[in-house]
């Protein structure tokens, strides 16, 4: 259950291209499906870039993603949610007065679709999507969906026609960042903006926030404006606007749009450590104080819960030989039911139905209440284990 002591790859700075990482953290995770995503965070000493410097292969991100998402399932009818229509509406402000009114777009990275739902709203009809994971988007029925990373855009998508490319939670993902990027706009026309939404570093610590929740299976790369306009001045691009999206449920947004610059703009200071410094002691205390209520938990529970959150705590668990307490782990995903996390089947909910005193340990920061109001519906009888307060989710 522990972290591997050596990686599979290490790799330098994906802003800068230095390799002299400081290493800050090690973000040690259960398998899911057998795939080991754990990884170091370190801090780029050149430029102050914070990065996974030493993680797996980018196959095993691509088997991933390609088997194990949450996006390749259809649309429900709350669709786009609250969260997916705040964030996409924000997007099409940011890039309305920069872009025609019959703008070409593709969205890479698509996932479920509602940034494209949202800009054919806007009246836009050259519309085309890429994903690992397209059956969501697709059944839209909206521009073009096709399946793909962002290494198979020059391939799958007109990128020579495009007014606008978007990368909406796509650019903390990428194992290879710089040769993505270097390779996607090498094929863009000069007149082309490039949108990009990340998580903000600067707003990692927030009064209510899951610790180690930015440390997930799949995020890899931690912007602040500073980087993300320094990986961008690399690439030959200026921003056109840059702003921070304040989100509920999620954490908040960094959106940039950028344009080709000539001269290309010059370097820039060195990011500053104390945001990721002050992010990372201040997940330590919260994920203390989750683990002595965990302690306290009943001596047999299910837990419910397959994702980063429970990657990361079965791993301490284990430390604390708490493992045997788990008698099974249950997700509403049905992508990862059937699959392994650690060394647990993952089943669905309904595995429940067979001991309605089982009591269930919900393993999830945002999702808990969700989660609560589903075992509820299902047996209101049902004893729960809360992590945290009602009042403490966003």
């Amino acid at each position: 259950m522990t972290a591997p002591t050596s990686f599979p790859w290490h790799r330098p700075c994906p802003v800068c291209l230095a390799d002299s990482p400081e290493e800050l953290y090690l973000n040690d995770m259960a398998t899911v499906d057998d795939l080991d995503l754990s990884y170091r965070v370190a801090r780029c000493q050149h430029c102050g870039f914070h990065y996974a410097a030493d993680l797996a292969q980018p196959a095993t991100y691509d088997a991933y993603y390609r088997d194990l998402s949450k996006y390749d399932l259809p649309p429900t009818g709350n669709f786009p949610s609250p969260l997916e229509h705040h964030r996409a509406s924000a997007a099409l402000e940011i890039c309305r007065p920069h872009i025609p009114a019959d703008a070409t777009v593709a969205d890479i990275g698509c996932g479920r679709g509602a940034l494209l739902h949202t800009f054919h709203g806007a009246g836009h009809r050259r519309l085309f999507g890429l994903d690992p994971a397209p059956a969501g988007a697709a059944s839209l029925g909206i521009g073009t969906v096709r399946r793909g990373g962002i290494g198979d855009a020059a391939h799958q998508l007109p990128l020579e026609e495009l007014d606008l490319v978007c990368l909406t939670g796509v650019l903390e993902h990428l194992p290879e960042l710089h040769g993505d990027m270097f390779r996607l706009t090498a094929f863009l026309a000069p007149r082309t903006r490039v949108l990009i939404e990340v998580p903000a570093l600067e707003r990692f610590v927030r009064p209510q926030m899951e610790p180690f929740g930015e440390f997930s299976l799949e995020h890899l790369q931690y912007f602040s404006r500073q980087s993300l306009t320094r990986l961008m001045a690399g690439l030959g691009y200026a921003p056109l606007a840059i702003d921070i999206l304040p989100l509920r449920g999620a954490s908040d947004s960094l959106f940039g749009l950028f344009e080709r610059a000539e001269p290309p703009p010059a370097a820039y200071d060195k990011e500053p450590a104390a945001d990721m410094a002050t992010y990372i002691k201040t997940s330590r205390r919260r994920l203390d104080e989750v683990l002595k209520r965990l302690v306290a938990a009943p001596p047999q529970f299910a837990l419910y819960g397959a994702g980063s959150y429970s990657a990361r705590l079965l791993p301490k668990l284990a430390e604390l030989g708490l493992l045997a307490r788990i008698k099974c782990i249950v997700d509403g995903n049905p992508n990862l039911q059937g699959k392994k996390l650690g060394e647990f089947s993952v089943h669905s909910p309904a595995v429940l139905d067979k001991d309605s005193t089982l009591p269930v340990l919900v393993s999830s920061f945002h999702a808990q209440a969700a989660i609560v109001r589903t075992l509820l519906a299902r047996n209101p009888q049902r004893p729960l284990c809360l992590l945290y307060p009602a009042d403490d989710e966003r």
